[in-house]
């Protein structure tokens, strides 16, 4: 089946390569020569006040509000006569679904967007002698040839040719675990199918439509598999990075159908994947079911959210105790509790929700912490999912979110120096374009939730990166506000 972008899904795609030839780690030389991005300070403070620790509020924080001339909607990389397309054929949902229990497809039908198609939007970048490309430094147009998705129908990560065959690569979990006998049928893909399916046709049930019997099998199987999984993954490229989703299940979907289901694409999620938006159940759902059908091909990393007293203050507990029942909500904590914090890609590229921390000073660190745990307070493991970049700040400084730290420009220097990674990779904040560069190119922060709360304008974003360690920006257009 065919499977181009469809109306409101844009590609804006930013590549630059370290040369003919690239090697498989990234050139730090590049990297330093491109200029810093501006400063974010004034729209961080207003995410700060919309998302604190919840041992720093006493309420609910109301809806997010932001100031216009502070936040700008990228119109200028979307032409204004590009309509927001009408909602998923549910003919398409059904077909995407039934292609995830197929093993082996042909590349070509997947992730080969059409030349002529308006929707897809490109813009083509020249070479300036830096690691990523600047998109605001080039238009866009609906006559711009889109960019080559070849990249994404490189190898999968650990699979081999063969697809029957073990996977061969360090640090393999054991095979998936046993299915319930024919009397107990558990049925994986149908519960893909009918997930897919609800998110495609839009509709929303007030009562969740899977089993708690269903529930506590998938959450029990992804627990386990995560468990036999590092603290620290580390990965082979290609791989498609993902931030923040937080419950928005339709733009999740429009993520796969953006950048390609797995196993067609692997992926690394970046945490948040509940709370704020009203489909979570559906959202965390579907993300353990790929993980239990493609343990080897689709990673997740914790973030804050991923949390049993986050989740009561900002909504996935409420969900639960409406739509299923407080159980089923206990349950996925339990899975949040054995989620992995961090991931290297080619040990060039290291991956976390939230950010850096003072007292990390040996990867080892993070090897070492035990699961499952819930999120202390203070210490490493609180730091990677709460600290965030401050373009205000030296080196350390307190964060406005109540819990563990800002860090500045030089940390993020020194940290890839001794660590020798040439990029960090986290989510954990709303940006603008999807996407946003901190400290001279070295930090990018990626959000993959467009029109984040039905408030911001802001767009969404997934980070490509290929077989050589080239990168490049996919982008889902916020819709227009009526």
């Amino acid at each position: 089946m065919g499977n181009s972008p469809s109306k409101d899904d844009s590609s804006v795609s930013a590549t630059a390569s370290s040369g003919a030839g690239a090697s498989s780690s990234l050139s730090t030389s590049l990297i330093a020569a491109a200029e810093d991005e501006p400063s974010r300070s004034m729209h961080f403070k207003k995410q700060a006040q919309l998302e604190r620790h919840p041992r720093s509020i006493t309420e609910i924080p109301s809806s997010p509000r932001y100031d216009e001339d502070a936040m700008k909607t990228p119109k200028q990389k979307y032409q204004s006569t590009h309509e927001s397309g009408s909602p998923f054929d549910l003919e398409i949902g059904v077909n995407m679904a039934k292609a995830l229990s197929i093993s082996k497809l042909s590349p070509h039908n997947f992730l080969v967007p059409t030349s002529n198609s308006p929707e897809n939007v490109s813009s083509s970048m020249g070479s300036d002698n830096s690691y990523f490309t600047d998109v605001s430094s080039s238009s866009v147009s609906p006559s711009t040839t889109p960019p080559s998705n070849q990249e994404t129908l490189l190898y999968p990560i650990g699979v081999k040719e063969d697809a029957s065959e073990e996977a061969s690569f360090p640090g393999q979990s054991p095979p998936l675990i046993e299915k319930p006998s024919s009397e107990n049928s558990f049925d994986l893909d149908a519960i893909i199918e009918t997930l897919v399916e609800t998110g495609f046709s839009r509709s929303y049930s007030r009562k969740f439509k899977i089993s708690g019997k269903d529930i506590k099998y998938i959450c029990a199987s992804a627990r386990k598999i995560f468990l036999d999984q590092p603290m620290l993954l580390e990965l082979a490229s290609p791989v498609k990075v993902v931030g923040d989703i937080h419950g928005q299940f339709h733009d999740l979907l429009r993520v796969f159908k953006l950048c390609g289901f797995p196993p067609h694409s692997n992926y690394l999620f970046l945490g948040d994947y509940v709370d704020r938006g009203k489909q979570s159940l559906e959202t965390i759902l579907l993300l353990l079911c790929l993980k239990i059908k493609y343990p080897e091909n689709f990673f997740m990393l914790r973030g804050n959210h991923e949390s049993a007293n986050v989740t009561k203050m900002y909504g996935f507990y409420d969900e639960c105790k409406r739509r299923s029942s407080l159980k089923t909500w206990k349950t996925v904590v339990d899975v949040f509790n054995a989620l992995p914090v961090a991931a290297t890609i080619s040990d060039k590229i290291f991956c976390v929700h939230g950010g850096l921390s003072p007292t990390l000073t040996d990867l080892d660190q993070i090897r070492s912490i035990r699961r499952p745990t819930d999120i202390p307070e203070s210490g490493l493991l609180a730091d990677l999912l709460w600290s965030d970049p401050d373009s205000e700040t030296n080196n350390w400084s307190e964060n406005d979110r109540g819990v563990s730290y800002c860090f500045g420009k030089k940390t993020v220097t020194k940290f890839c120096q001794h660590f020798n990674f040439d990029l960090v990779a986290r989510g954990h904040m709303v940006v603008e374009e999807g996407y946003e560069f901190f400290a001279k190119r070295k930090l990018v922060t990626v959000f993959s939730a467009p029109n984040y709360c039905g408030e911001f304008d802001n767009w969404g974003a997934v980070m490509s990166v290929n077989k050589g360690l080239m990168c490049s920006f996919d982008l889902l257009k916020p819709t227009q506000k009526k």
